[in-house]
């Protein structure tokens, strides 16, 4: 379930049912984005989402693509109907690590457009703010490896199960996922060779 909530000017609602957080969507009508930071104290919206808990099996088989790639940032923009903040990051990919749409011309160095439902845009000389709630924004020039689903409508991605299909990739893998409660266990760092060989035995065991 995903709940928008405006703070300082007005309320809206959005639900999202379904274990990527996009199979069906629910908003109570609201004035636009534009409108509501023409009213005073602005406008900022925290956007949270429940997810069904996905086990790394299941991102492996569900996602379309599976890459480690960086991006250099991201661009922040209303919606066409300006009820919403998106930020459209543009990743380079390093290492292909699953393509289940057997694209033939996809391949490492290849740039792919990766969409969140947040962002920070100025809208008349007055700033809009959006986040994703336990989904921090991607660090540029940092390396991730991404499971991701195709948007084939907007010609991008976006990343399956929202932060748990997103970690962090240096010397370890760590989830970006940030907990909600202070008392949640995270999962532990693992080392890149364990990670990455759990990832391909799984890709091994789906095609038998």
């Amino acid at each position: 379930m995903k709940v928008t909530a405006v703070r300082a000017i007005a309320f809206s609602f959005v639900v999202v049912l379904g274990a990527n957080g996009t199979d069906a969507i629910a908003q109570q009508a609201s004035p636009s984005i534009r409108q509501q930071a023409r009213e005073p104290g602005g406008f900022e919206r925290i956007v949270v989402s429940t997810y069904d808990p996905l086990q790394l099996s299941s991102l492996v088989a569900r996602a379309d693509l599976i890459v480690e790639a960086s991006t250099a940032g991201g661009r922040s923009q209303l919606n066409a109907a300006e009820t919403d903040i998106i930020t459209d990051y543009t990743f380079t990919v390093h290492t292909v690590i699953n393509n289940n749409k057997r694209w033939p011309d996809f391949r490492a160095g290849n740039a792919i457009t990766v969409r969140r439902d947040s962002g920070v845009v100025v809208v008349d000389g007055r700033t809009a703010v959006s986040y994703e709630n336990g989904f921090p924004p991607f660090n540029a020039n940092e390396h991730y490896i991404l499971f991701l689903t195709e948007q084939p409508r907007d010609q991008s991605y976006s990343v399956f199960g929202g932060p748990q299909g997103a970690f962090r990739a240096g010397e370890s893998i760590t989830t970006v996922v940030v907990p909600f409660d202070d008392r949640a266990v995270q999962p532990p760092p693992m080392s890149r060779a364990a990670f990455l060989g759990e990832v391909r035995a799984l890709l091994l065991f789906s095609e038998k």
